[in-house]
């Protein structure tokens, strides 16, 4: 049982605490900015609370939450389902001719940081979305209303009329503690006899900017076709000078060649000459001295044959190259040489030389 009644008694705190908590304080979602405005004087806080838990004690203060993302504001005949979306009808203005005309616009803007409880002090809580719409229509029906309309027909000029009035429109709705963000023109309508001949007149503009860019064109095409033939002349040119510079060349080295040919066999010739001169030369050189040595060997070897020695050489020669048939000697008288002894045959012949 005790348990059971801790439990609850702490079950029960839980549930004060989560009670008191809610008394105490106040959530700021992130879509939201908070404003705070005490009830027992002191009016509203001039801070802008950003998302999280703040002190405010239920029955002392009391909030308000104002959307701090992007609110689109919608001038069409469309219906956007999105809820920061402000829808109006189309803007109906008279043109720079005095014609009536509607506009199809769209304009984002958000809450300026740290002015959102001047919305709440000032009692704009409520009403500052319609003074926005009020403000913005004023501002555009201002700005339109200097354009002709040739001029709405042209992207370019109100692209440039939607940068010219984001300022305006900045200036104006200021005080409402708002900043534009991004202005949109789109589709313009004229009543619808004078919409027809609009579009008469701008189809014949668009029929004037065709012929306009068909000429261009044309004009293109000419200069290029100059060009091509300008560019052929040149090339021609060129290829004639490169021809012709290439055949000098050619001629050039062919006479370059035969120069170097007829030198090559100039040179050959007198170098086969000279050493031809010189060969001979060499072998009558070379013969001149083999005849001389041949001489000189002569000379020489009758020398030594003229000596002692020279006739025992020839004696020998000659007994070595006797042919002596047949010899009949007595082989019992001593003195007689044996014919196989070349030495006594020798000595017999020539004498011993004593």
């Amino acid at each position: 049982m005790k348990i059971f009644k801790l439990f609850g008694i702490g079950f029960g705190i839980f549930l004060l605490g989560i009670f008191l908590f809610a008394l105490l304080f106040e959530n700021v979602p992130p879509t939201h900015i908070g404003v705070k405005q005490s009830q027992w004087g002191g009016g509203v806080v001039e801070e802008d609370f950003e998302t999280g838990f703040h002190l405010g004690i239920t029955g002392m203060h009391k909030w308000y939450l104002l959307d701090r993302r992007t609110h689109f504001l919608t001038f069409s005949e469309s219906h956007s389902p999105a809820g920061n979306d402000q829808q109006r009808g189309p803007l109906t203005f008279r043109s720079k001719d005095g014609n009536m005309a509607s506009i199809d616009a769209t304009m984002t803007y958000r809450i300026i940081p740290g002015e959102a409880h001047l919305i709440v002090s000032n009692g704009n809580r409520s009403v500052y979305r319609d003074r926005i719409v009020t403000a913005v229509e004023s501002v555009l029906r201002e700005n339109l209303a200097q354009l002709s309309p040739e001029e709405f027909y042209s992207t370019e000029t109100r692209l440039a009329r939607s940068q010219e009035t984001l300022p305006r429109l900045a200036s104006a709705l200021a005080p409402l503690h708002v900043v534009p963000e991004t202005l949109l023109l789109r589709a313009v309508r004229f009543p619808p006899g004078y919409e027809t001949r609009l579009q008469d007149k701008q189809l014949t503009h668009q029929k004037k900017l065709l012929a306009t860019a068909q000429q261009k064109v044309e004009e293109e095409l000419q200069r290029t076709g100059t060009l091509e033939k300008e560019i052929e002349a040149d090339e021609k040119e060129l290829r004639g000078t490169w021809d012709k510079q290439l055949q000098q060349k050619s001629s050039d080295n062919l006479v370059a060649v035969a120069q170097i040919n007829g030198d090559a066999s100039l040179y050959d010739k007198q170098t086969r000459a000279e050493a031809l001169a010189d060969y001979e030369t060499k072998i009558s050189e070379g013969n001149l001295a083999i005849d001389k040595a041949e001489a000189l060997r002569n000379e020489l070897r009758n020398k030594a044959l003229d000596t002692q020695g020279g006739a025992i050489f020839l004696a020998q020669q000659a007994a070595e190259n006797l042919n002596i048939e047949s010899v009949t000697l007595n082989s019992n008288d001593p003195n007689v040489p044996s014919i196989l002894n070349l030495s006594q045959l020798v000595e017999l012949l020539v004498g011993s030389g004593e």
